[in-house]
């Protein structure tokens, strides 16, 4: 292990993890043996010290002098000086104002540090330590503004809670498919999220979050392959591609919480949309639909708007698309990946047509 590598924090004996703490503080090796030294069997000179540590003198003088600077330890005037250790809960409440001062500091001046006002995102990102892999990839339902699909274990989906409630109250409409849960699990997630519309349970899956057609992150869950590193996408044929096995597993998966959003319904991801059209239809209800997207064979910008006739979803064949009365014309509206369809669909408003 390097110098200033804190390793496993979950391992070792109280005295190393002791030290690994006071190496987080700021102190060398030598300067945390001699600091617990202290604390064990002090008052002690230089000299008892040196013949503790096993060290030459003028090594611990440099450390003895460092520690004081810092207020860690206390002197005793006298031939020779007697040294002490403040009490530990002193010494880590002084790091701790130290750290939230220049954390404050730091953190505004890494805020406004001016990014490009066109800042380009493309490509696949790695991030090799499972935990921060989880950590940022709960980070993009704070960015979700329209739609948000979550799935991950019960330990994951509990982490996003304050993430998935802040979601909803913004109008995300978030869905959420756990995996590995049984009935008691299931239970538990309904109990301490009541504010979910959405949830069902599947026999496997990953960790995934995909936020509005254009982010998406996995963190791959399996026993036979060890979680070691997570991914973050931001490729848009990729984020499809997530977003399409989410769905495929959606429809197949045990409901436990199905509400009713309001209208109008938003999505970016077309074959939820169409999912939940779907259904809505099935209850004869009269729907309207307002999508943007382009023209598949010009690639025009193109607005469509009229009365749905029909949402098809034929997953095992690969049709996916809304059948659209403008009142000139039979339009069908699919996703960004259309080909036979007259318009590629990348947002998609539901309106309910009353009277």
């Amino acid at each position: 292990m390097g110098e200033g590598s804190l390793g496993d924090l979950s391992v070792g004996s109280p005295r190393e993890n002791a030290i690994q703490l006071l190496r987080m503080l700021g102190l060398t090796g030598l300067e945390a043996e001699l600091y617990l030294i202290l604390l064990e069997k002090g008052p002690l000179s230089a000299p008892e010290i040196s013949d503790y540590l096993v060290r030459h003198r003028p090594q611990i003088h440099v450390a003895l002098t460092r520690l004081s600077s810092k207020g860690y330890i206390e002197e005793l005037g006298g031939r020779p000086k007697k040294y002490r250790a403040v009490d530990p809960q002193l010494l880590t409440s002084m790091f701790m104002r130290e750290f939230n001062a220049l954390t404050t500091k730091a953190l505004e001046y890494m805020k406004s540090i001016s990014k490009p006002s066109f800042e380009e995102k493309f490509g696949v990102w790695i991030i090799r330590e499972p935990e921060v892999a989880k950590s940022r990839i709960s980070q993009m339902l704070d960015e979700a503004k329209i739609d948000a699909l979550v799935m991950g274990d019960i330990k994951f989906i509990h982490l996003l809670s304050d993430k998935i409630e802040a979601a909803i109250k913004r109008g995300v409409s978030v869905y959420v498919l756990s995996y590995a849960l049984g009935e008691r699990g299931a239970k538990f997630i309904v109990e301490d999220m009541p504010f979910l519309k959405k949830l069902r349970v599947a026999i496997s899956g990953d960790i995934v979050v995909v936020v509005d057609s254009s982010l998406g992150g996995v963190l791959k869950a399996r026993p036979t392959l060890p979680l070691k590193h997570g991914f973050l996408l931001e490729e848009r044929t990729l984020v499809d591609y997530l977003s399409h096995d989410y769905v495929n597993r959606w429809v197949s998966s045990k409901v436990v919480v199905d509400d009713k959003f309001n209208f109008p319904l938003r999505f970016t991801f077309h074959r939820m949309a169409l999912y939940e059209t779907r259904k809505l239809l099935l209850e004869n209800k009269k729907l309207r639909l307002i999508s943007e997207g382009y023209e598949v064979d010009t690639g025009a910008k193109v607005k469509v708007e009229g009365r749905i006739v029909d949402a098809v979803l034929d997953l095992p064949a690969g049709y996916a698309h809304f059948k659209v009365d403008t009142g000139t014309s039979i339009i069908r509206v699919g996703g960004l990946d259309a080909i036979a369809e007259e318009v590629a669909g990348e947002y998609f408003e539901i309106h309910e047509e009353t009277g």
